[in-house]
């Protein structure tokens, strides 16, 4: 059999077997990647290949110059090496129309991929099609000689992807600082890369976005801040109050600012101290308590504090937030929101007792994440196994810590997607799977055999 295998094998390497009976061997799995690869295979053959889902045929297939264009084009966004690989590309090349400059959902995605080889990056860049060449600029792997010919492009789209690019070179910002368009100059505004002295050009821009993407970026430095935070918008003072860089001083100054939307960007920052954050909370405007109960340095005094906030949404930060202590989150509990109460009830510092309670709820959603939990104990797990509603009965019947009483019950449920999940789970014993082989609904029945299959296999 061995030797008869490896005659085969050598019929689908050999390039000099029939197209037709390499359609033959195509069918044998073993060797449908070596067929895939032979250059006398068909583009029929190869059409059919392509339909397979493992991953060296695919690749195979893009490999060679016989597959017919649009499968070339449509696996090579997945496999871009291969397809640089191919012999094919250097003839399309010679072509007016090049098909890998058809605007299409799959060279996008070819010019979008960061494993796309530099060959095709650069062949990409000369499309007429901007939608290409914007995603080329876009690429992480496009390198700065392709980028500062893209710099060049009168598309304005263009222009915007190298500017927004981070590996986009000083030398390319500075000179698409110049643009006369605001969306180009705006993610230069913005980039990592910038150095002080074109930040500092930027920050007088005639437009208020740029100047706020300027007072947003974490290279400004602090005295760049400080002209940013009298600018005449508040967006841009919002931008200079959400600088995780921004001095001490300057957060106070516009922890006092007249508009909210500043005072609720320095509730938000992660640097602001928290006698500061003390402070905000006092505030009489629910939209900037709401982002000093967001804040993660919020300490546990404070988000008790706002735990009696009026404001639904202050109470829903307050029951998100991480450092929110078990005492509150326990008085949270009875809160009338039923989304307060819901984020109390997937906290991790909810003690067991308050969920416990929760589990009664009478919102469902409630009971329903309850269910989901993983520390749930199999003293709640029981309760809820009894809820009324089905999709609870069969987040039960899928949890790791229920007990085989509670599955031997939930396997004669009433729904059939809770017998689904009983039989599901790797933990339900044999002789309840053995009773679901026989249940009236196939997909449960189907599911059963095979959990139970695996269980033999394993012991075996």
């Amino acid at each position: 059999m061995n030797e008869n295998f490896s005659v085969l094998k050598q019929e689908a390497i050999n390039e000099n077997t029939s197209p037709k009976r390499l359609a033959e061997l195509a069918n044998i799995p073993e060797l449908a990647h070596l067929v895939a690869q032979n250059i006398n295979t068909s583009p029929e053959t190869l059409n059919k290949l392509a339909e397979h889902n493992n991953e060296n045929i695919l690749k195979a297939v893009v490999s060679n110059p016989n597959t017919p264009t649009e499968i070339l084009i449509e696996l090579g966004s997945k496999f871009p090496q291969e397809l640089a690989n191919n012999p094919i590309i250097d003839f399309w090349l010679l072509e007016d129309n090049n098909p890998l400059f058809d605007h299409n959902n799959f060279t996008v995605l070819l010019a979008e991929n960061p494993n796309t080889p530099i060959k095709l990056l650069t062949i990409l860049a000369e499309a007429s099609d901007y939608w290409i060449r914007s995603a080329v600029a876009l690429n992480s792997n496009t390198p700065v000689n392709v980028l500062e010919k893209l710099t060049n492009s009168p598309r304005k789209n263009v222009c915007h992807a190298v500017a927004s690019n981070k590996n986009t070179p000083i030398n390319l910002l500075e000179k698409l600082a110049n643009s006369p368009d605001e969306n180009v100059r705006r993610p230069v505004a913005s980039h990592e890369n910038t150095p002080a002295n074109l930040l500092e050009k930027l920050a007088t821009d005639p437009d208020k976005n740029v100047r706020h993407a300027v007072a947003s970026n974490k290279n400004t430095p602090a005295n760049l801040l400080e002209k940013l935070a009298t600018d005449p918008y508040s967006y841009v003072n919002c931008g200079v109050a959400s600088n995780k860089n921004i001095p001490a001083n300057l957060l106070e100054k516009l922890a006092t600012d007249p508009d909210e939307n500043v005072r609720h960007a320095v509730g938000t920052n992660e640097n602001t101290p928290v006698s500061l954050l003390e402070k905000l909370a006092d505030s009489l405007d629910e939209y900037v308590c709401h982002a000093v109960a967001t804040n993660k340095n919020t300490p546990a005094s404070v988000l008790e504090k706002l735990a009696n906030n009026p404001d639904n949404n202050v109470r829903h930060a307050v029951a998100a937030n991480k450092n929110t202590p078990a005492s509150v989150l326990e008085k949270l509990a009875t809160d009338p929101d039923k989304y307060v109460r819901n984020y109390v009830a997937t906290h991790e510092n909810t003690p067991l007792k308050v969920l416990e309670k929760l589990a009664f709820d009478p919102y469902k959603y409630i009971r329903y994440d309850i269910a989901c939990l993983e520390k749930t104990p199999v003293k709640i797990l029981e309760k809820l196994a009894n809820d009324q509603d089905n999709s609870i009965r069969q987040r039960i019947a899928d949890h790791q810590n229920t007990p085989i009483s509670i599955l031997e019950k939930l396997a004669t449920d009433s729904d059939k997607n809770v017998r689904y999940s009983v039989a599901y789970n790797k933990n339900t014993p044999v002789k309840i799977l053995e009773k679901l082989v026989n249940d009236l609904d196939e997909s449960v029945s189907i599911t059963a055999q095979k959990n139970l299959e695996s269980y033999r296999d394993k012991i075996t």
